[in-house]
């Protein structure tokens, strides 16, 4: 039942004769009769009574972030009009104080192949109102609970807590007091000129979100064409790895820990104001005031950081995958030709994945994983989300017929197995982790492979939820969609830390391709994780180009354990991987956290493949990663402890250099590794920003000072990366700077 204007006035009344005089109410809150101040140790919140507003401020006081003020109109009705595509962004939308949509707001996906689960549009219809003043406070806790009178003609009220989360934050929660009809809730913020928003996780297209609007949804291959930063099918902010935080150059972060769709307008509409717009019922954010590091630390101390990866898995890694059609006596013969060739040519290998190995017996897989080890490699397996009816290497068509006959898929509204078209076109069902046997079942599966020997494995897919999918726990589709992937991860690490508990001395791997952020999110499960299916080209929006944004604004978030598929993977709409462009793909891993070669569909590039021919580099660039693994190893350390990243975007490190702000294709490893590879076709020199002090070439001894930038020689096979002056991070293994074959 609504309530209307004078039952809450005389609610607000009988509240505020209850509190007395409405001030004092708690250590760390003050009621008053124009504001509220909420106190933190290290943040605050003061809130305006009548027109309602709240401003939320750093420890010294000063404001960072204010919500938009209310506009003179009382609603905004948004057009009836057909449901957008994800790719087009959301329409226009009401700036004011605490926002709610009465009308319609309903997500649709794609339904099979590759794209299912993907974000196909969006409906999104009705009218929207906004908070006007407090009607009543309260104590909550260390903050407060407020009572707020809405521009509702019906008499809606919004009920709100505001309160400090940990030392450095400030939480605000909000509800409508009836939430029939309500769709959607938002907030708006004033921005300041020349505010850059940084995060959000794997986005491909920038490092700073200002003027864009977008959609925060767990989509999977989304691949690109053309030089731009355009995704197909959804749009250029598409991303495996999604994370619903970011950080400004203002002096705070931003945090909305709900896994249901999220609309983000970043000063697009509006170049002073900004707007986070969730489809539930309900709100709530974290605002983390102070500098971008103190911001990151914050956010991520709630969202979780990955862990520390074992050495070994901070190694040169080699990935067998299974080629399409490819047969267990063909997979067989593949991971000899492997073997042979790594020894033959003495690439360094810490770990070897055997994606198909369900093509081999128990026995089989034994002795493969005993080969491997007597080499100095770790064996590495595959796992995914859902399971086909289909005969491969990566699963097998009994743990598919098992699952639908104990009911561990998701279902749908008739009780029965929720099926759809997988990648390779066949009926499967996804795993559903909130029933307990499917769970148990998933532990038993993780703990016989790693019985067997296995020293961790890929952890792939875990974003095709879908409308219509109903789950054990009663956890609608809509709100499983993004947090699918935490909980798959989550259930994953704990058969994980089950198996290590019994087995002293074994230190399991596991890195994913779906993630989102939350409370925790996935990083605070995962080993560490992979872009997706990048194309075998030089392009922005799903190339070699595109990956260091990808990687730096998921580093931010927590997500700095990265790890590429040197060479691309995605080559039935790109052309095969080239010499030029697996030479300059290994040169950009070399100073990343990880090292991994993956493989391609449909063409071989391997080091020794007749295409690319590239062992002497690889085996360099191999040694180059090797000599700086104690660094990123430490750097790792640091980060679980700080949440700063292993690299770093050069805003991070110089906040206050605005020319660093504008690069978004070199990074930091640590603070004294600056890193430059070429990621241009054909191009034997780029242009390096060099940020201020001193900087000299490890090899050839070449100084440059910054703030500056400098053209450089990257002839073919030749690394740009520089050490600040007077430090030595690591030992570079090698020669670079000369031509190798």
């Amino acid at each position: 039942m609504l309530i209307g204007g004078r039952a809450s006035a005389l609610f607000a009344l009988c509240l505020l004769a209850t509190l007395g005089s409405a001030s004092g109410a708690s250590a760390s809150t003050t009621i008053g009769p124009e504001t509220i101040t909420v106190q933190g140790a290290e943040a605050s919140a003061t809130i305006t009574r009548s027109p309602f507003a709240i401003a939320f401020r750093d420890a010294a006081g000063h404001t960072v972030l204010s919500e938009a003020p209310a506009p003179a109109s009382s609603e905004f009705t948004l057009p009836v009009t057909p449901a957008r595509l994800a790719a087009e962004p959301p329409g226009p939308a009401l700036y004011a104080p605490l926002s709610f949509l009465v009308g319609s707001d309903r997500p649709a996906t794609l339904t099979g192949g590759s794209d299912a689960g993907d974000l196909a549009s969006v409906e999104e219809n009705g009218t929207e109102y906004f908070a006007r003043e407090v009607l009543a406070a309260e104590p909550e806790g260390e903050g407060v609970r407020l009572l707020l009178a809405t521009s509702d003609p019906t008499g809606r009220t919004l009920r709100v807590t505001v309160t400090p989360q940990d030392a450095a934050a400030i939480r605000v929660e909000a509800a409508p007091s009836e939430a029939s009809g309500v769709a959607a809730m938002a907030d708006s913020f004033a921005s300041g000129s020349g505010e850059a928003f940084h995060g959000f996780g794997g986005r491909h297209n920038a490092l700073n979100q200002s003027g864009q609007t977008f959609y925060n949804w767990v989509d999977q291959e989304n691949v690109g064409s053309g030089s731009g930063t355009d995704l197909s099918p959804d749009g250029p902010q598409a991303g495996y790895y999604v994370q619903s935080q970011f950080v400004s150059n203002d002096g705070y972060g931003f945090l909305v820990p709900r896994p249901e769709l999220t609309t983000w307008r970043m000063d697009s509409e509006d170049p002073a104001a900004w707007q986070a717009q969730v489809s539930a019922t309900t709100l709530a954010y974290v605002v983390a005031p102070g500098a971008m590091s103190k911001a990151i630390a914050t956010l991520t101390s709630i969202t979780g950081r990955q862990r520390a990866a074992p050495n070994w898995a901070i190694g040169p890694t080699f990935d067998r995958l299974v080629a399409y059609d490819e047969g267990a006596a063909e997979y067989e013969a593949q991971l000899a030709s492997d073997l042979k060739e790594i020894k033959a040519h003495a690439l360094p290998v810490s770990a070897y994945r055997v994606e198909g190995w369900r093509f081999l017996s128990p026995e089989k897989l034994e002795s493969e994983f005993a080969a491997l080890k007597g080499l100095g490699i770790k064996p590495l397996v595959y796992f995914r989300a859902f399971l086909g009816d289909e005969v491969s290497g990566e699963t097998s068509k009994e743990d598919f017929e098992t699952a639908v006959h104990n009911g561990y898929f998701a279902d749908n509204a008739s009780g029965e197995p929720f099926l759809f078209d997988d990648n390779f076109g066949r009926p499967a069902g996804l795993i559903d982790f909130t029933n307990p046997a499917a769970a148990q079942w998933w532990r038993e599966r993780i703990e016989a492979a790693l019985e067997l020997g296995a020293e961790g494995f890929m952890l792939d897919f875990g974003e095709q939820v879908q409308p219509g999918m109903h789950f054990h726990d009663g956890t609608t589709a809509e709100a499983m969609h993004n947090a699918y992937p935490v909980l798959y991860e989550r259930v994953t690490r704990e058969a994980v830390e089950a198996f290590e508990a019994v087995h002293p001395g074994r230190q399991i791997a596991f890195y994913t391709r779906a993630g989102y952020s939350g409370e925790p999110g996935s990083a605070a499960y995962e080993s560490f994780n992979f872009p997706g299916d990048e194309t075998t080209d030089w392009s922005q929006s799903s190339g070699l180009a595109s990956l260091t944004r990808d990687m730096l604004n998921r580093a931010i978030g927590g997500a700095y354990g990265y790890s590429t598929d040197i060479g691309g993977y995605f080559d039935l709409a790109s052309p095969p991987t080239t010499h030029e462009l697996f030479v300059r793909w290994a040169e950009w891993a070399a100073l990343s956290p990880l090292f991994r070669l993956h493989g391609a569909l449909t063409q071989e590039h391997t080091p020794w493949a007749r295409s690319i021919r590239a062992v002497a580099v690889y085996r360099k660039l191999s040694e180059l990663h090797l000599s700086a693994a104690p660094l990123i190893e430490a750097l790792w350390h640091q980060a679980d402890e700080t949440g700063m990243p292993i690299t770093r975007p050069l805003y991070l490190q110089y906040p206050q250099d605005p020319r660093a702000a504008e690069q978004d294709q070199e990074w930091l490893l640590g603070p004294d590794v600056l890193v430059a590879p070429v990621v241009e076709e054909g191009a034997r020199a780029r242009s390096v920003y060099f940020p201020a002090g001193c900087w000299r070439d490890p090899e050839t001894g070449l100084e440059e000072t910054g703030p500056a930038s400098a053209t450089v020689p990257a002839q073919l096979n030749q690394l740009p990366f520089f050490f600040a002056c007077g430090s030595r991070p690591f030992t570079p293994s090698g020669k670079f700077g000369k031509k190798l074959k």
